[in-house]
């Protein structure tokens, strides 16, 4: 039965519903459920609806919707790629404080990106980012600290700065912080923790990481020597597509070093590695010279030409 109190709540609840709409918080409401379906949109790959509402919060001033924006411009996203358009994006929304986008100005102006190359410039948005706890920013400043880009070269910065990274859980942090420690730059020289170091990326999926880590195992550094583990690694990295990992499976197997000696898969990690290593795989080309058939070596060409790295 529909009540006076019933009646009461009902006008009170409506009244409430108008309120906010009307209210100063709704527009910022209804932005940020815009923004939710952009980026839904954008995960699924429906790449237009996904433009269509970071335009919109974008235009409405919104640093989160600019940086998608400058994301989509950069990468040619449901739209033509402009990279001149995407810095425009990413610098309004560098200057709200957003910090990846302070990162990627960083970026466009260490790169010279449609920009004019200046790394003092890169290292202070890099540095502002990185005062906000971005991981990756705090990585590329290390970077221009240890190659004295922009700032003073000081090895000590860059490894704390790498450290800050890794501690973060940045992989690629990790992977850099251990070769400061593999050359002892910045940092006491200490292979068992460059070791270290190369197996925390390799765990949070840093294949670049297994190669580095191979390499350790493959000379004994920090840890005992382990060429099969040395094999192992350098086959996942060089799956994923690192030439050096790729070059190093061709002498093993060409030597039988921790493997048994195969010319034929010697052959086909040299191929691989030549596509962006050419001169250092001519030498295993030299080597494997009369140790496989003409039409062995076709159908391993082949082979390799369907070759498509992993991950």
């Amino acid at each position: 039965m529909f009540t006076r109190l019933s009646y009461v709540k009902l006008v009170a609840a409506v009244a409430v519903s108008i309120g906010l709409l009307l209210s100063p918080c709704a527009p910022a409401i209804a932005q940020t459920v815009d923004l939710s379906r952009a980026h839904a949109y954008y995960k699924a790959d429906q790449y237009k609806p996904a433009f269509d509402g970071f335009q919109r919060g974008g235009d409405a001033g919104s640093a989160e919707a600019q940086h998608w924006l400058g994301l989509m411009y950069d990468r040619g996203h449901g739209v033509e790629r402009n990279q001149q358009v995407a810095y425009q994006w990413f610098a309004k929304a560098a200057e709200q404080g957003y910090a990846e986008a302070q990162r990627v100005v960083g970026v466009y102006l260490e790169g010279g990106i449609v920009v004019d190359q200046d790394f003092a410039a890169a290292a202070a948005w890099y540095r502002r980012a990185a005062n906000q706890g971005n991981a990756k920013a705090m990585r590329n400043l290390a970077q221009l600290y240890i190659q004295g880009r922009g700032v003073s070269q000081d090895y000590g910065m860059g490894a704390d700065l790498l450290r800050r990274a890794a501690n973060k859980g940045n992989a690629k942090a990790m992977r850099n912080l251990g070769y400061l420690y593999y050359f002892g730059q910045g940092v006491r020289h200490s292979p068992s923790e460059a070791s270290a170091l190369f197996s925390a990326a390799a765990k949070a999926g840093l294949d670049n990481a297994k190669y580095n880590l191979g390499f350790v195992y493959y000379n004994g550094d920090g840890v005992v020597q382990d060429l099969p583990q040395a094999a192992y690694l350098f086959g996942q990295a060089g799956e994923a597509g690192n030439t050096s990992a790729q070059l190093m499976l061709a002498r093993m197997y060409l030597l039988g070093e921790g493997v048994e000696k195969d010319p034929a898969k010697a052959y086909y990690w040299a191929l691989l590695g030549a596509v962006q290593k050419p001169d250092l795989a001519a030498w295993y080309f030299d080597k494997l010279r009369g140790k496989l058939s003409l039409q062995q070596m076709d159908q391993i060409r082949a082979q390799s030409q369907n070759w498509h790295p992993k991950g």
